[in-house]
């Protein structure tokens, strides 16, 4: 009989802690989708098996992207970090400027592009966006991005954020009121009787 009531309390305290821990999980889904519709808090983007690819050579891996916002729907910069496969490649980036150049296809192929520091950043085509940052060491690269997607990006608003307005109706003008007798005007005719 004891075996029989165990069982029974053991249970009731599995079902408990099972539904402590979805509530605890939708909870925290909640607190997410808060933290990344109504607030400017910064988003992080793990990715650890992306190509970090610099001038077409693959030198590491991408970590971690970092949006960081200036509103809940404004993007301000970009923070990327990197793991390097080497360290003697660091001293090489040391003096690079990084530009993407096309944001809008990235994916495991993409490449940064290393640009000197002092180039002109190909005549106002490409804005500073952000930095990226090399793990373990001291060193954070400027971030180019196309000038386009940089407004793009610091605009940018949720899909559907317009069609909630309330459309604007323009007000009517008023019907001038017609009577019958003296008042009426020039080229209107008297209601019949």
């Amino acid at each position: 009989m004891t075996r029989y009531w165990i069982k029974i309390v053991l249970g009731a305290l599995l079902i408990f802690a099972a539904g402590m821990a979805v509530w605890k999980g939708v909870h925290m889904g909640v607190n997410t989708v808060h933290v990344l519709t109504d607030t400017a808090d910064p988003i992080t983007i793990p990715l650890k098996i992306v190509n970090f690819r610099v001038d077409g050579a693959s030198l590491g891996r991408l970590e971690q992207i970092r949006l960081i916002r200036s509103a809940p729907k404004e993007i301000a910069s970009v923070e990327v970090t990197v793991r390097l496969d080497s360290a003697s490649v660091a001293d090489r980036l040391r003096d690079c400027t990084l530009r993407i150049d096309d944001v809008e296809n990235m994916n495991d192929q993409t490449t940064f592009v290393c640009v000197s520091p002092e180039s002109p950043a190909s005549a106002g085509e490409f804005e500073k966006f952000g930095e990226v940052r090399i793990e373990g060491t001291d060193i954070v690269l400027p971030l180019l991005l196309p000038a386009a997607a940089v407004r793009e990006l610091q605009h940018k608003r949720s899909p559907g954020a317009d069609s909630m307005a309330l459309p604007v109706i323009p007000p009517v003008p008023p019907v001038p009121q017609v009577t019958g007798g003296a008042e009426a005007a020039p080229g209107a005719s008297a209601p019949s009787p």
